[in-house]
């Protein structure tokens, strides 16, 4: 489960057409949460850690969390669904999460520029996911 509010924190999801077998796609939460983690690094020079499948940690607190989706016909993904939630400039955590939650900035004391993070991130997925699809870009 995920809660976020609209100021402080990222929450997003994207759609992908994938018409390939379940195969390709075998690993796509972590290569996600790898491209997260590469992400801050690079806007921000910030490292986290992946605690699989799904959670983005920093000292054993959970920052974000990553969810997938796939509608199958057969052994083939039509399409997938992948939802991202991440703690950026959040402060304030209620009593029953603040010690297994936390934000970029409750931690490194730094305000995140949110749509320049999920700029970043898209960037650097597009990528690796045509990759994985095998899709060629036409120039």
């Amino acid at each position: 489960m995920w809660h976020t509010d609209e100021k402080n924190n990222i929450a997003f999801s994207f759609f992908i057409e994938a018409n390939c077998n379940l195969e390709k796609l075998q690993g796509i939460t972590i290569e996600i949460a790898e491209t997260i983690l590469e992400t801050f690094q690079s806007l921000y020079n910030i490292n986290l850690e992946i605690k699989e499948p799904n959670d983005i940690m920093f000292r054993d607190k959970k920052i974000g969390g990553i969810l997938t989706e796939t509608k199958l016909k057969g052994e083939n993904v039509k399409y997938i669904v992948i939802g991202i939630g991440f703690n950026t400039n959040k402060e304030h955590f209620s009593k029953d999460i603040k010690n297994i939650a936390t934000s970029i900035k409750n931690e490194f004391k730094i305000e995140i520029d949110n749509l320049k993070v999920i700029s970043e991130f898209c960037n650097l997925f597009e990528p690796k996911i045509n990759a994985k699809l095998q899709k060629t870009k036409a120039n």
